[in-house]
């Protein structure tokens, strides 16, 4: 009996061995699949990335190449031989033909200013220098010649990055260009090669390698207490078949083993807090603990990171320390009254830094109860205030011209169609203004198309002062504008906006290529003598328009017949 008891003892180290090598074991595969999967991440964003542009280049090369008007940013490709490379609209606007290499530059740019990503369009025969590969480059396209359908790699150093390559071949579309060149259908004439930023991925991956190994340890540590508890139940069983343990031994064996029990519990709750606080401290996103007053209690580093306040200066303060004064009183009123009622509450909500900075954030708040009372509130912030930027340029880009900053035509009918609305429902006049620039082709002949942008440019200054702060002026195209005049009491007060306008515009342009001069003839049509609609009005202010551009010029008119000035 003594050695079948004996042997029980030499058990529990060989089993923690085989727990120990198998957690180990456990480890090593989630630690490689942490790589793995960053991989197949960063290869499915640069294959996504590629069939975007892929898709761009393929209907660019349908299209026989796009037109765009010649500026700064889009001058002509001196690379790209074309009888029709640039052409003259018959309003005097230069274009050029965007083939599919120059869009994909140009989408390139957009990327990388957007979001950091690089796109290069290269091949081992390139027409244009700048599209000469890397070495890594020039390695990927020697091997795609020998089939090989793409590569992803990680690039390590200060700045780590993927680095993402798939070919470019030769479709029906591309022959009218690549077949003078010696390329036959389906033979790869390039690639595009993507080269995202890895940090992120790289973060994600080492946050992914931590909670893997703390799970790991927390494994081990569980088998490990187990086994303890194994050992000692094995101890109490050995000491009473060998001594028949009297009464008080068998307290005190009780009492030790419950006393090994309490000891794991704490061990596992000491743990979970290690655990807890890490996260805490290295999440990527800010944290703070506020009392049930409202009081900053607990912040993380990133939340000192995004607000400036160092967590020294603000345990104990307010959390309306970081009011921006973007949002009345009630918004506040209404975020409390939600979080009491449904314990929760998430939301935009524009702050200010320590530095007076404004940001926006995506806040999230959940109420913390203990015995039906509340007692915290945690609350996590994302800074999207870039993404808030980005999105409000998009929208101004959308609607205002890119030359004059003018509100442009969607714009303007939709103006229109808020000022018809107010002015049927409070019985408010507005008049409806077409401009039209006179000689401004004789300018562009003369002094060349940059002149011509820069006289638009001073043509919409000037019509920004001659109007009221409450007008709208814009830029319809080319050299028609228009202006919105609301709450108009009289036709003398229209006269006297539409006279200041003809003879604003007819002062000299001191422009960088020279002196020009032009005019301008107004059409106009009154709310609601000649027109309820926005259709009515635009036609009869047209009509207006073309009654002045055929007689005197430099004038005004108001539908249906000349006015005193006109």
């Amino acid at each position: 009996m003594r050695g079948s008891l004996s042997g029980l003892w030499t058990r529990p180290p060989i089993i923690l061995a085989v727990v120990m090598i198998c957690v180990l074991a456990s480890f090593v595969l989630d630690w490689r699949q942490a790589d793995a999967n960053m991989a197949s991440v960063a290869r499915e964003r640069g294959a996504a990335l590629f069939r975007l542009v892929e898709l761009a280049r393929d209907w660019n090369a349908r299209h026989g190449g796009v037109y765009v008007p010649v500026t700064e940013a889009t001058p002509p490709n001196p690379y790209l031989e074309h009888p029709r490379r640039d052409l003259v609209t018959r309003d005097g606007i230069a274009l050029t033909m965007i083939n599919p290499a120059y869009m994909t530059r140009q989408i390139a740019e957009i990327a990388q200013q957007a979001a950091g990503i690089q796109l290069h369009i290269t091949s081992l025969k390139p027409l244009r220098p700048a599209n000469a590969p890397d070495a890594w480059e020039a390695e990927a396209l020697r091997r795609f010649e020998v089939g090989l359908a793409e590569v992803i790699e990680l690039v390590p150093g200060a700045l780590p990055a993927h680095r993402y390559m798939a070919p470019l071949r030769v479709t029906e579309a591309c022959l009218q260009c690549h077949q003078a060149q010696g390329y036959v259908l389906g033979q790869v004439r390039g690639g595009i090669s993507v080269t995202m930023p890895a940090a992120e991925l790289l973060q994600i991956r080492d946050a992914g390698r931590i909670r893997s190994a703390a799970v790991h340890l927390l494994m081990f540590g569980v088998a490990a207490a187990l086994l303890q508890l194994l050992v000692a139940r094995t101890r109490s069983h050995v000491l009473a078949l060998e001594n028949l343990a009297e009464e008080q031994e068998q307290v005190i064996v009780d009492r030790t083993q419950a006393l090994s029990q309490a000891n794991a519990a704490l061990e596992h709750q000491l743990a979970d807090r290690e655990l807890a606080a890490a996260v805490f401290d290295n999440a990527a996103e800010a944290i703070v603990v506020t009392d049930e007053h409202g009081n900053f209690i607990e912040v993380n580093p990133a939340f000192s990171q995004m607000s400036g306040y160092a967590a020294a200066e603000v345990l104990g303060q307010p959390a309306s320390l970081l009011r921006s004064g973007r949002h009345a009183a009630e918004f506040y009123a209404g975020m409390w009254q939600s979080i009491c009622r449904e314990g929760r509450w998430q939301g935009e909500v524009w702050n200010r830094r320590k530095n007076g900075e404004i940001f926006v954030v995506w806040l999230a708040i959940s109420r913390v109860e203990h015995a039906g009372r509340p007692v915290r509130c945690v609350a996590t912030l994302t800074d999207i205030t870039r993404s808030k930027q980005l999105e409000e340029e998009l929208r101004h880009r959308a609607y205002h011209d890119p030359l004059t900053d003018l509100p442009n035509r969607a714009l303007f009918a939709d103006r229109l169609r808020v000022a018809l609305a107010l002015g049927q429902r409070h019985g408010r006049g507005l008049a409806l203004c077409f401009i039209d620039l006179d000689y401004f082709k004789a300018v562009n002949d003369r002094f060349g198309h940059s002149a011509g942008d820069d006289l638009l440019v001073e043509t919409a200054s000037r019509l920004r002062l001659c109007v009221r702060a409450a007008d709208t002026v814009a830029r319809l195209g080319g050299d028609e504008f228009a202006a919105i005049l609301t709450e108009v009491g009289s036709k003398s007060e229209v006269e006297e906006i539409a006279a200041r306008i003809v003879a604003d515009l007819a002062r000299p342009f001191e422009l960088q290529a020279g002196t020009a001069h032009i005019s301008c003839s107004i059409g106009i049509a009154l709310f609601p003598e000649h027109g309820t609609d926005a259709e009515s009005l635009q036609r009869n202010a047209d009509a207006a328009l073309y009654g002045v551009k055929d007689s005197t010029r430099n004038a005004f008119r108001i539908c249906p017949d000349a006015m005193p000035g006109a």
